[in-house]
Parts: C-alpha cells; structure tokens; sequence
C-alpha cells in the first residue's frame, strides 16, 4: 500500500488524470433530475486521493487551466450578455443583478454572525450559488493578499471543502423550491401557466427550419452525341448558370472528384447535386443522357457551416442558393430566429447545407464562414494576457484593496473578446468543440489539484468549521431565491414563467431548469434563463474576490 501511495505522490499528473476519470463518472449519477455534475464529482475524488499525503504541485498548473476556463466563460457568454442589456428583457438583467446582490447581502451578513473565515466564506458561496468558478476567482483574490503562504493554502484548503460540504443543498434545495415551492407561493399551477405562455407567445419548443431548397443528388450517363461531350465540367456547369454542382465522374468502373477542368466524354457517368426543377429542365434538353439510380453513389458528404453575411450579400443570392441545390437550415440576428427569409441582411448569421464545391462556389455571394474547425490561439493567447494584466490592477477604498485578481481579468476580457468576435467573425474564433474542453476539462483540471491539496486538510478544517456550515449554505441558497422571486412578482411585474426562468439563470443552475422543463414538458423557461444565465455567470463569479475583499 505504501509503494502505492509514494507512487501516487511522486507522479501528480497520473494522479490529476486519475481524478478526471473517476471523477467524470461519479459526476454522472443520476437522480432524476439531480446529478452531481464533474466538477463536484472531480472534487470528491481529489479530496478522497488528497488523505494520503502532502502533494507538491506547481500552483501554476492551477492557473493556466482556469485562466483558461473563465476566458472561455466570458467568450462565451458575451455576446448574449451585450444583447440582454440592449434588448427589452431588460427586466430580467435587472433582476439577476437584485439576486447577486441580495446573495452577497445575505451572505456577508451571516458570514458576522457565525464569524466565518475568508476562505470559508469563498467556499460556501460558491456552493450555496452553486456558482463553481467561484473557486477560482476567490483563490486568485486570496494568493494575492499580502499574508504568510501556510495562511493562503489554510484559506484554499477551506474554500474546497466548504464548496463540498454546500453545493449538493444548493443545488437539490434550489431545484425543489423553484419547481414546487416557487408556483404555490406565486399562486399559480405551473403546468397551466406554461401552457397559456405557450398559446400567448405561439411556442412550440420545435426549432423550426426555414428550409430554402432541398438538396437532391442525380446520375447521369453521358449518352452517344450528347451536347456536353467535349466540354469540361466549368464549361458545363456555366450552361445551366452554376445551378448544376458535378461532384464526382465515374469513367471506366473508376471514381474520381469532377475538377472544373476535367473533360467530359461519351459514357461517363456524372454525380450531380442539383435542384428538382433544374433536373427536369436538363433532361427535357438531353434526351441522350439516361439517369441511372443513384444509390450506389450516395456517398457524398455534406458540410453545414455557419456563414456571417456581408455587404456582398442581397437577396439574390438566397435564389442562387436553391438553384445551386444548398439550403439554409437557420437564420439569426443577434441570436433571435429569422423566419422570413426577405428579411436578410448584412450581419446576420445563417447556417446552410450542401456538398464541399456548392458552398464553396456560393459563398462569395454571402460572406464567411465563422464556424471553421481552427482554434484562433493567437486571439485566445491575448485575451488571456491582457486579462492577466488586469487583474493585477489593485483599487485601495479606505483599508479594503479591491482586485479582480487574475481569474476575474481574464474573464471581463473574455467578455469583451466574446463580443467583438460576435460582431468580427472572421477573426478570433473558438469552435464550440474547443470551448466545451477548456470549459470543462480547464476547470476540472483546477479543482482536481485544490482537491488533491486540500485532502490532507478535509478533517481538520470540518472540525474546525462544524456542521453549522451547512445551515449558513442553505439560508444562502434559499433566501435570495425567495426575496428575489417576490421582487420580481410585485415590483418587477414579471409574468410567473420569465420570473421562475429567470431565476434559474440568475443562480446558474441549469439543474432546476430542467427539471421544470421535465415537469412542464416544455422549455419555454429558456426564453428568461438565457439572458440571466449570462448576467448571472459574471456576477456570482466576481462574488469571490469580492468577499475575500470585504473579509480581509
């Protein structure tokens, strides 16, 4: 057992990676609605592992992959955060700021009473909020307070554990009181409400498609004395107005791609991608030609990139879409759904499907593609930088020095670099595969070293807290729920389902959120949590180095 242990402490990597892969799977228990999600499963693991020792692991690990996180935080949430302040839910941004604010109130307040630690009160917020980045960005405001190292590990060691010992009350006592308790003291059944909201508003919680074309795939054999023989696919294609795509040409039993200079001859089967209307036309004209079935040739892959549309952009070239046998399977502006396809213009975002050379050939009539498959590292890198810089900026108001350390830089410029790429799609961009890993494994990566090196403390710094922490989480967790839900009834004047909605994004706890879509069989209540959840992702975070702050 002791080889075991020595080995574990004298390789921390394999020990990190250890703590992922339990801890993503113990974070996949499941009851009904509740589970307890990596992260706090990823902590738990850490925290079990930690008992066996003392591990020495550089804390710039910890900083480069949650630097990494809240930049991709901030990314990601603030183009929606711009557009909820400029937009009519203005409401709604107002009443997530109440319940940070109320959350903050509540928490300081008992923090007083029960005489709770600055590294404590980080952890017990970030829990009871359920709020995970709040680890970070409280540590980072901790490591660059002017206090003894063995001090800053006590408060980093408290803030896990503390975390630990809240979250699961935060989020399970959260999620029954907005889905049970939330609708009887509004007054209402919520299965109702839901459904007269969903007449109201005409919601049916199906994305509908606004389908331009269909795209259909035909072969031909090139018959005796056909008038295309002789002439190279370019030349064919310009026939018929580019409303032809010659993907591939099958010529002696052989495949090969349909190159625009590639010369058609007698026999050679053509795989052609098209509109109906234009098939029907081109075989009118060719009565030597014989389409064959096309199944044997049904392999052709189709792209769906998302393109931003410029100032090349007009109308016409939606018609060019249809002929070209492309579709748009969506449209937005500034996120909202575009249904009438006449109401397109420059800025606006659509997503189209077809094969590799139609988009290519059509995309000059449109714009850019914003959604490539490349991290720009180089956008990412300086954000991260200039967040850096900022964080290390310190405000002295009377004896409290306020910083937003390190993690809170990085994620104001990553809401600043998330806005401009929204309005720049060219440049800067974050494939939403890449922001899904530094989300989830740069904050998972963090949590399992502050588990790994709180371990040791877990016992010692329970004792030390006593069980009354948990009863300071749960009044957090509950009473700026219910305060805020009562402002947002009779002052705010919310209707019942953008005020339960809201709520679920203020607090960030997509938990509840879908256990009320469960419950009502609708998620209508995503129209209110959206534009919270990103006012709410901010605020709960910038609460860490604003309670070490005024606890200092």
């Amino acid at each position: 057992m002791k080889a075991v242990t020595d080995f574990l402490l004298n390789t921390p990597a394999l020990t990190i990676f250890l703590c992922l892969a339990v801890g993503y799977l113990v974070g996949k228990f499941r009851i009904k609605s509740f589970s307890l999600g990596s992260t706090v499963g990823v902590l738990l693991v850490g925290l079990l592992i930690g008992q066996i020792g003392v591990f020495k692991i550089d804390p710039v690990v910890k900083d480069i992959f949650f630097d990494l996180f809240i930049f991709t935080i901030g990314y990601e949430v603030g183009p929606a955060f711009v557009r909820s302040l400029k937009k009519t839910g203005l409401k709604i941004v107002i009443q997530s700021v109440f319940f940070a604010a109320v959350g903050l109130g509540v928490a300081l307040a008992l923090f007083k009473v029960f005489k709770v630690g600055v590294g404590e009160a980080a952890g017990i917020i970030s829990g009871a909020l359920t709020q995970s980045a709040t680890i970070g960005t409280a540590t980072s405001a901790i490591n660059g307070l002017d206090i003894s190292s063995a001090l800053k590990n006590t408060y980093t060691s408290e803030i896990a554990i503390a975390y630990a010992l809240t979250y699961v009350f935060g989020t399970v006592g959260v999620l029954i009181f907005l889905k049970n308790i939330a609708p009887m003291i509004l007054g209402i059944n919520l299965k109702e409400e839901t459904k007269k909201m969903m007449e109201k508003l005409d919601f049916t919680g199906q994305g509908s498609s606004v389908l331009a074309s269909s795209i259909n795939l035909r072969v031909f054999d090139v018959g005796p004395n056909a008038p295309i023989i002789g002439k190279t696919v370019a030349e064919f294609e310009k026939m018929y107005q580019g409303r032809f795509i010659v993907e591939e040409i099958v010529r002696n039993q052989q495949l090969f791609d349909a190159t625009p200079d590639v010369v058609i001859q007698e026999h050679d089967y053509l795989v052609i991608v098209g509109n109906v209307d234009e098939f029907l036309k081109f075989m009118a004209k060719n009565h030597t030609i014989k389409e064959l079935p096309s199944k044997p040739y049904r392999k052709i892959q189709l792209k769906s990139p998302t393109v931003m549309l410029t100032k090349v952009f007009n109308y016409h070239a939606v018609e060019e879409l249809i002929d070209a046998g492309v579709m748009i399977t969506k449209a937005e502006r500034n996120g909202a759904p575009i249904t009438d396809l006449t109401m397109l213009r420059a800025d606006d975002r659509i997503t189209i499907m077809g094969t590799q050379r139609a988009i290519q050939k059509v995309l000059p009539s449109l714009g850019y593609e914003v959604n490539g498959a490349e991290t720009d590292v180089s956008y990412l890198s300086i954000g991260i930088v200039l967040g850096i810089l900022l964080g290390t900026i310190v405000i002295t108001l009377g004896t409290i020095p306020l910083t937003l350390g390190t993690g809170g830089g990085a994620l104001f410029l990553g809401l600043f670099f998330g806005w401009y790429q929204d309005k720049h799609a060219n440049h800067g961009n974050i494939p939403a595969s890449t922001r899904w890993f530094l989300k989830s494994v740069g904050l998972n990566l963090f949590i399992a070293v502050v588990g790994l090196q709180a371990g040791r403390e877990f016992v010692p710094a329970l004792e030390k807290m006593g069980w009354s922490v948990l009863l300071i989480g749960a009044i957090i967790s509950i009473v700026p729920h219910l305060v805020t839900l009562l402002f947002g009834n009779y002052v705010l004047k919310l209707n019942p389902i953008d005020n339960i909605g809201s709520l679920t994004g203020a607090g960030t706890i997509t938990a509840a959120l879908n256990a009320i879509n469960e419950e009502t069989g609708s998620s209508i209540f995503a129209l209110s949590y959206t534009p919270a959840y990103a006012v709410g992702n901010i605020l709960l975070t910038v609460l860490g180095p604003l309670v070490v702050a005024l606890m200092s």
